[in-house]
């Protein structure tokens, strides 16, 4: 049970430090070797304690068969806004596509429906994650939660944060002529490739660790600083801006990568598929720019390609960040180059930020496009996937992801 407990506090606390309430009706589910676990209905996620854990009478989640272990139920402001105004959405960006799937329905879950179980089953036949309607208000309005499903209960709460996240952009780029959405059958690819490959890595560790409770970063000797190469010393960092951008909001779960330039042949970027949260020094991979072979176990980020592109065209650039944030994404998903107001905000990125046209996750044209679009730019809004920034260093690149951000913030009023 302590091991069950650790687990549950870990990913609750993931679910409230989120910068929107989850709800009242907010729970978690995981369904382990030794039965079905759940959070108590209206417990404290922050401060979640052992009384708050409780072994239900089920015996396994309903979605189980399909390998989907966990289950998170939510009231995020903008899935809830969907659900009053039965407005289901597609997915805009490819992390949608990726982790939900093609599309976000709404399922009926009314008491008065016979086949309830059989609508929200339908809604998850190929996605992990939808409303559910509970019931409609006087004022015509529907209300209920949304589900989100996982192999574990990270994938569920990032489904969570991932799904609240397009909600949120659907609605944004209404500002901008709405949303364009992603083809049906590309969707679907995205789904499926996601599933087979992309999502491999992360698998194992979290698996390993429903078995043998939480794990954290691996712990590693400490190198005196006197030392530490300048290799080490880059490693380092990738680890330090990798965890800022998780906890500043501009990266959700691994949607997202880095890299510094390590000499003229030589790149250290992220890893593919892996949790920033627990990654050390030694899981950067090194790859070769030129070639984009690597060395070590560990397989670079699927936009190597992307990064080492950027690096042969500039010599002025010593480091790249890609991420998904959220006001960025707004501008992406309605393929909308990104106005700049700021008057100091354009002295470094002229009166607006570039869009690139789209391509595919880990395409060639994607690279193409999006170098193409960046020029000698600071950053670029790739369509339907995100941004891109770039630097000095990591922490002149980083700084200007984040402005990127705060320029579609203020744009879009929020």
């Amino acid at each position: 049970m302590e091991k069950t407990y650790e687990l549950f506090k870990k990913y609750a606390k993931m679910m409230s430090d989120q910068d929107y309430h989850v709800g009242e009706a907010a729970m978690l589910m995981l369904d382990t070797d030794n039965g079905v676990y759940s959070t108590r209905y209206g417990a404290d996620l922050a401060n979640l304690k052992m009384s708050d854990i409780e072994k239900i009478n089920i015996k396994a989640l309903p979605m189980s068969r399909s390998g989907m272990k966990a289950m998170v139920y939510s009231q995020t402001p903008y899935c809830q806004k969907a659900l009053r105004e039965a407005r289901p959405f597609k997915p805009s960006i490819d992390d949608m596509a990726q982790i939900i799937g093609p599309a976000a329905y709404i399922a009926d879950g009314r008491d008065s429906n016979r086949n309830s179980g059989k609508s929200l089953k339908k809604a998850l036949k190929k996605n992990t994650g939808c409303m559910v309607l509970r019931g409609v208000g006087a004022n015509g309005k529907g209300k209920g939660y949304t589900v989100t499903v996982g192999r574990n209960l990270y994938e569920a709460v990032v489904a969570m944060t991932v799904l609240e996240k397009s909600a949120e952009i659907t609605y944004l780029a209404d500002q901008l002529g709405g949303v364009k959405f992603l083809d049906p059958v590309e969707a679907r690819l995205m789904r499926l490739v996601y599933k087979k490959k992309y999502s491999k890595a992360e698998e194992s560790a979290k698996t390993a660790e429903t078995s043998e409770g939480v794990i954290t970063a691996a712990e590693t000797a400490e190198i005196p600083e006197c030392e530490k190469t300048q290799e080490q010393i880059l490693r380092e960092k990738l680890v330090e801006y990798g965890k800022k951008l998780v906890k500043s909001g501009l990266v959700q779960g691994t949607w997202g990568n880095l890299s510094v330039r390590l000499d003229k042949d030589y790149m250290l970027v992220t890893p593919s598929g892996l949790d920033y949260m627990r990654l050390t020094p030694a899981d950067m991979v090194k790859v070769n720019i030129n070639t984009l072979e690597y060395e070590g176990n560990l397989k670079p980020t699927s936009e190597k390609g992307l990064h080492a592109e950027v690096y042969k065209r500039r010599n002025d650039v010593g480091s790249v960040i890609h991420t998904h944030s959220k006001y960025c994404c707004v501008f992406a998903a309605a393929e909308q180059p990104m106005p700049v107001e700021d008057k100091e905000m354009q002295k470094l990125f002229g009166t607006e930020i570039p869009l690139a046209e789209y391509g595919l996750p880990g395409s060639k044209k994607l690279m193409a496009n999006t170098v193409d679009a960046l020029g000698d730019k600071a950053g670029c809004i790739m369509s339907h996937h995100g941004m891109m920034a770039c630097g000095s260093d990591l922490e002149d690149a980083y700084r200007n992801c984040a402005d990127m951000e705060e320029c579609g913030k203020k744009y879009l009023g929020q």
